[in-house]
């Protein structure tokens, strides 16, 4: 039996009604959970309680010549929902959804090469990454 692997290919990513993967290069989940240390002053090891579930996506896209749209749709602050499938948006592939914050966009540019831009996508929602399938 063979382990097969997923190429970026089929990757799909849209952020509100802006779809990205046509112009992504890069990007890069987190989906974490918060801790409080409950050790005490007998406790031979440390044991941690749950606190809020966090996360993040940061992206590298292409800009496109004379695109403004996806630019000003990536303003800091936006809001929106964040979809990701990293097979493509086939019926029956995993999907995930999140509702989530712009957090930064950087921009640059380097001499006879793409302009590309950063971006860090702030995770805002008490329930985290919804996981389903298309």
């Amino acid at each position: 039996m063979s382990d097969a692997g997923v190429t970026g290919t089929n990757y799909y990513l849209k952020f509100g009604a802006t779809t990205l993967s046509t112009n992504y290069r890069s990007a890069s989940i987190s989906d974490n959970m918060g801790l409080v240390d409950q050790s005490a002053g007998s406790d031979t090891g440390t044991t941690y309680l749950t606190t809020l579930r966090d996360g993040s996506m940061s992206a590298t896209i292409k800009h496109k010549a004379g695109d403004t749209a996806v630019w000003a749709a990536l303003a800091p602050g936006t809001s929106g929902t964040l979809e990701w499938g990293e097979e493509g948006t086939a019926s029956g592939k995993p999907k995930h959804t999140v509702l989530a914050l712009v957090q930064s966009r950087q921009q640059s540019a380097t001499y006879n090469d793409l302009v590309v831009v950063d971006l860090t996508f702030q995770f805002n929602s008490a329930t985290g990454v919804a996981d389903g399938t298309y």
